[in-house]
C-alpha cells in the first residue's frame, strides 16, 4: 500500500499546488503523523500499529490534499475572490498591461535603433523590417500580459477552470485590441469592426502562452516527483 505522505504529495501535484508549498505542506503532515505515531507508541502499541493508527487518524490523503488546497487558495486575496480576479480583472487590466509592455518594448527598440530620433522614427513606419519587429513586439506584449495572469493563478493555486476562463478572456481581448504603426502614425486602441481590423491570429497568442506555461509547470512537477522518489 502506498505511503500516506507519498499519496498526499502526488495528490497535491495533481491539484496544481506550487512545488514550494508542497514541501511545506508535506513536511507539516509528516510532522503531525510522527506526533500521532509517537503518541501511539507511548500508549504501548507496536510500531506498525502506531503508524497504522496515525495514518487512520489523518484520514484519506485525497481528502486531506483537497482541504490543504482550499486553505492555500483562501490564504491569498486572489484565491478568495477567483471570480473577480480571473473573470473580471483580465477585462480591466489586460489592455493596460499589453499597452504598457508594448510601449516599453517600442521605447527600448527605438532608443537602440534610432537613438529616439523623431525624424528617423517617423521614416521607420515604412520600413518592412521595423514593421515586422513591431508585430513581434506586439505578440510579445500579449504573451507577457497573459503570463502575468498565469503566474497569479499559479501563486493562488486556483482550480483549472479559472485558469481556462482567464485565458479565454485574454484571448478575446487580444483580438479586439489593435496596434498599428505607419509613416507619421502610431495607433493603439480597440476595434470590433469585423471588416476593419479583427486579426484572429492574435487571439491564439494567449492560448499558446498559457499552454506553454501549463506544460512547463507540469514538467517541473514531474521532475520534482521523480527527484523525491529517488
Amino acid at each position: 500500500m502506498p505511503d500516506f505522505i507519498e499519496q498526499l504529495r502526488a495528490q497535491l501535484l495533481i491539484l496544481g499546488c506550487p512545488v514550494g508549498k508542497i514541501r511545506r505542506l508535506v513536511r507539516e503532515a509528516a510532522d503531525h503523523r510522527e506526533d500521532l505515531k509517537q503518541a501511539g507508541l507511548a500508549e504501548g502499541l507496536a510500531e506498525a500499529e502506531a503508524e497504522g493508527r496515525a495514518n487512520e487518524l489523518l484520514g484519506d490523503p485525497v481528502a486531506v490534499a483537497e482541504r490543504m488546497m482550499e486553505t492555500v487558495r483562501h490564504s491569498s486575496w486572489w484565491g478568495r475572490h477567483c471570480a473577480f480576479t480571473f473573470g473580471v480583472l483580465p477585462l480591466l487590466t489586460f489592455p493596460v498591461l499589453w499597452c504598457l509592455s508594448l510601449l516599453l518594448e517600442l521605447l527600448l527598440v527605438c532608443a537602440v535603433a534610432f537613438g529616439l530620433n523623431e525624424k528617423k522614427l517617423h521614416a521607420a513606419g515604412d520600413n518592412p523590417y521595423f514593421l515586422a519587429a513591431f508585430h513581434a513586439m506586439d505578440f510579445l506584449a500579449i504573451a507577457m500580459a497573459t503570463l502575468l495572469f498565469c503566474w497569479l493563478a499559479r501563486r493562488a493555486a486556483v482550480k483549472l477552470k479559472w485558469r481556462v476562463i482567464c485565458c479565454v478572456i485574454c484571448s478575446v481581448v487580444a483580438v479586439i485590441t489593435l496596434a498599428r504603426i505607419q509613416n507619421h502614425t502610431f495607433t493603439l486602441g480597440f476595434s470590433i469592426n469585423f471588416h476593419l481590423y479583427m486579426p484572429w491570429y492574435r487571439g491564439a497568442i494567449p492560448l499558446l502562452a498559457a499552454g506553454a506555461a501549463h506544460f512547463f509547470q507540469r514538467r517541473a512537477a514531474r521532475h520534482f516527483q521523480e527527484t523525491v522518489a529517488v
